[in-house]
């Protein structure tokens, strides 16, 4: 074997080393409740299986429904990771009308505009 073919085959094993180290996900990050984000069950028994991060400079509201009219529940901090059980349609919110159902502080769920979280895990839509 020649060298420049021993060169390419190290170079191609060193790759596939560390494209598979940077796939591996980081450490979990705090939640904007404060919890671990491998906490998938909420206080109400519900499952949030699915993870987001919050976009933005100033963090997003958790609303009651689906719509920026509907009264706020919680917040979550810019760059927080959130848990997210499914997507609705709801309100357009700049062209996106996605919204996560999320967990809240004190049990129950909220909702968060979907243009403001990007997606860590492919979320499902909610069944009815």
């Amino acid at each position: 074997m020649s060298i420049r073919k021993a060169a390419a085959g190290l170079v191609a094993t060193a790759a596939l080393t560390l494209g598979a180290l940077a796939a591996t996900p980081p450490p979990a990050a705090a939640d904007s409740e404060g919890q671990k984000a491998e906490a998938a069950q909420a206080a109400d028994g519900r499952h949030y299986p699915y993870r987001g991060r919050v976009l933005g400079n100033n963090g997003v509201n958790k609303r009651a429904e689906p719509t920026t009219r509907s009264r706020i529940v919680g917040w979550a901090g810019s760059g927080s990771i959130v848990r997210i059980q499914c997507k609705v349609i709801g309100q357009n919110v700049l062209g996106n009308n996605r919204w996560y159902r999320v967990p809240v502080r004190g049990g129950g769920h909220g909702y968060m505009s979907a243009r403001y979280v990007v997606n860590l895990d492919q979320i499902p839509f909610c069944r009815r």
